[in-house]
């Protein structure tokens, strides 16, 4: 594995003041209170409007668009909107997620949802949705020819649709004592690694890249989105909340059917997470505080902890497969696989 990425971390300094610039084109500045909460949740400013110097979050799929623009032999700066459009509709389904999950924490701050009301937390989420499809309308102005800006919106508006069905299913999940692997890699597919997927397809189509790389690269961001999952999954157990801004064991807290869980309960060695986990079924309240901790070392007793490793290596594995037959060159490739370092060694 690449320890120093450093032709990643060049685009990225490139990349990321340009989307986010392209972003506060499309919010805007008006100061009333929708915009002001969208600005808040993409940590631009504060809850009193002030502005904080700070970004939204780690730009990692924007980043996935723009480098396979930019691999395919496209200007990066005809993909722009699309990248800034990605962003906005990513932190559309976050402003809703955290609803839908019950969060209280997002990027170390208050969720957005908790500030303003349930109510005004799904207009707002509403409002980035809209905003990323007026995002995407700016790419004939940056120089896309209009027909495949109207690829490049069909392929977001899908992946939008696959997203919402997979968190369909994990909402419907949280009633539910036991789901099987292949149930949660279904839901996987749709709510988070279609968006990926997506990224990496528009990127190639907004460059002209013929339909062979395209669905290459469209497969790598498929088994990246699938493998980031599995990380997302170790760290909402396992993860440091100064570095992910979120409690510890916040999804054992909740009882959600993340796959460590699934892969503990499967095993057959975890008498305790199965009863909690039955409590689902009657809807009872979250896990206890003193609890999660008991949950947690069962759950890694279990060996799942590394069962789940595993699978952040199987599609890593698959991801450099599928690189491997977009056709790109050794150069073109190594910022993919220092991004597939990046989205599966993260530590929030």
């Amino acid at each position: 594995m690449t320890t120093s990425p450093a032709a990643l971390e060049t685009r990225m300094r490139e990349y990321r003041p340009r989307v986010d610039e392209e972003m506060r084109a499309v919010v805007g500045d008006d100061s009333s209170g929708l915009y002001a909460w969208m600005r808040y949740h993409l940590g631009w400013e504060d809850r009193d409007g002030v502005p904080t110097g700070r970004g939204p979050g780690k730009m990692l799929r924007s980043t996935a668009l723009l480098l396979s623009a930019e691999a395919c032999g496209g200007v990066v700066g005809h993909a722009i909107p699309a990248a800034a459009a990605i962003e906005l509709l990513h932190n559309f389904s976050l402003v809703h997620d955290d609803i839908e999950d019950d969060s209280d924490t997002r990027r170390g701050q208050a969720a957005l949802w908790t500030l303003v009301g349930l109510a005004q937390g799904i207009n707002t989420g509403d409002g980035m949705f809209t905003l990323a499809r007026v995002a995407l309308h700016r790419l004939p102005d940056a120089g896309v020819d209009p027909a495949v800006a109207f690829a490049a919106t069909r392929e977001l508006d899908y992946a939008c649709m696959r997203l919402i069905e997979g968190q369909y299913h994990d909402i419907a999940f949280e009633t539910r004592s036991r789901v099987d692997r292949e149930e949660y890699l279904a839901m996987v597919e749709g709510k988070t690694s279609a968006l990926f997927a997506a990224c990496a397809a528009m990127g190639a189509l907004i460059a002209g890249a013929p339909a062979e790389r395209v669905d290459a690269l469209r497969e790598w961001g498929r088994q990246i989105g699938l493998a980031f999952q599995a990380v997302d999954d170790l760290l909402g157990i396992w993860g440091d909340p100064a570095v992910t801004g979120k409690p510890v064991g916040d999804d054992v807290a909740v009882r959600k059917q993340t796959f460590p869980v699934i892969a503990a309960l499967a095993s057959g060695g975890a008498p305790q997470l199965e009863a909690a986990y039955r409590r689902n079924e009657d809807g009872e309240p979250v896990v206890a505080a003193p609890d999660i901790a008991a949950l947690t070392a069962e759950i890694e007793a279990s060996g799942a902890r590394a069962t789940t490793e595993a699978l952040v290596r199987e599609h890593r594995a698959l991801a450099d497969e599928a690189l491997a037959a977009s056709g790109l060159g050794d150069e073109a490739r190594l910022p993919f696989e220092e991004y597939a370092d990046l989205a599966t060694a993260r530590e929030a």
